[in-house]
C-alpha cells in the first residue's frame, strides 16, 4: 500500500503548474513518451530523470573549496538538452575584444546522457525493468536501493567531460572547441537512438498497450494526458541521480 501512495502522491502533482525542484524547472519534452509508458504500468513510477545534455560548467577551482568536500559548486554557463550550436558556444567562451571575461572559476564542457530513476514495486518488477534498459545499451543499469523502496537507476556511460581553462582563462583553442562540441552532438544523437529504443522495447513488453501503433519518442505522445514525474535535473554542485541517496526520496 504504501508504493501506491507514494505514486499516487507524485501522480496528483504533475498538473501542478508551478516549475518543478529542476534548474530547468520543467521535464524535457524529448522522453515524454518513456516516462509515460513508464507511469502508466502499475509496477512503476519515475522520481527524477533527464533526457541528456550538453553543458559547460563554471565551478570554484579545487584550491578553493574544501579538499574534504566532494562537492564544489558551480553554475551553468551553458547548457541544452538538444545538439549544441558551435557558434553560440564560441561566443560565450572567446567574447569580443571590449567584452572582457569576468570568470575566476574553472571551465568544464560536458555531455550527460539520458538517465532516470524509477521506484518499483518489488525487486521482480525492478529486475525486469534493468534487464530490459541493459539489452537496451544502458549497461549501467541496476537496483540502487532494495530497503525501503526498491530503486532503479536507468543509465549508460557515454558521457564526456573536458576541462576548458581555469582562474578566468579558456586554455583551449576555437577549433578544440568546435571540436568538441561536434563530439557531444554526436553523443546526444546516439543518446536519443538509444533512449527511442528503450522505448520501443517497452512497448513490445506490453507496456503501455495504448501506444500501440504509434512509433517514436515525438509520435508517441499523440493526444494522451502527461504522465510523468518532474524532470530534476538535478544541480551545479550534485551528481544527477547518486542513488537516489539510498532513501528513494525525491
Amino acid at each position: 500500500m504504501e508504493f501506491e501512495k507514494r505514486k499516487a502522491a507524485v501522480m496528483a502533482s504533475i498538473g501542478s503548474t508551478e516549475p518543478d525542484k529542476s534548474p530547468k524547472g520543467t521535464i524535457d519534452h524529448h522522453i515524454v513518451p518513456l516516462l509515460n509508458a513508464i507511469n502508466i504500468h502499475p509496477s512503476y513510477f519515475t522520481t527524477s530523470s533527464c533526457s541528456g545534455r550538453i553543458s559547460i560548467l563554471s565551478q570554484p577551482s579545487p584550491s578553493a573549496t574544501n579538499a574534504h568536500k566532494k562537492a564544489r559548486g558551480g553554475s551553468w554557463l551553458f547548457i541544452t538538452h538538444d545538439s549544441a550550436d558551435p557558434d553560440s558556444v564560441l561566443a560565450l567562451l572567446f567574447p569580443t575584444i571590449g567584452s572582457p571575461s569576468q570568470r575566476d572559476d574553472d571551465l568544464v564542457f560536458r555531455f550527460e546522457p539520458f538517465i532516470v530513476a524509477v521506484e518499483c514495486k518489488d525487486v521482480a518488477a525492478a529486475q525486469l525493468l534493468v534487464s530490459t534498459a541493459v539489452s537496451c545499451g544502458f549497461r549501467e543499469s541496476g537496483i540502487t536501493s532494495a530497503s525501503k523502496r526498491v530503486m532503479v537507476a536507468v543509465r549508460c556511460s557515454i558521457r564526456m567531460e573536458v576541462p576548458l581553462g581555469g582562474g578566468g582563462r579558456v586554455l583551449v583553442s576555437p577549433e578544440y572547441v568546435r571540436y568538441l562540441v561536434g563530439i557531444a552532438n554526436e553523443k546526444m544523437e546516439a543518446n536519443r537512438r538509444r533512449t527511442e529504443g528503450f522505448l520501443q522495447s517497452l512497448l513490445k513488453s506490453g507496456f503501455m498497450e495504448s501506444f500501440k501503433g504509434r512509433s517514436g519518442l515525438d509520435g508517441a505522445m499523440g493526444d494522451l494526458k502527461l504522465v510523468c514525474s518532474n524532470c530534476k535535473d538535478g544541480d551545479a554542485n550534485s551528481e544527477r541521480i547518486n542513488a537516489e541517496k539510498q532513501s528513494g526520496g525525491q
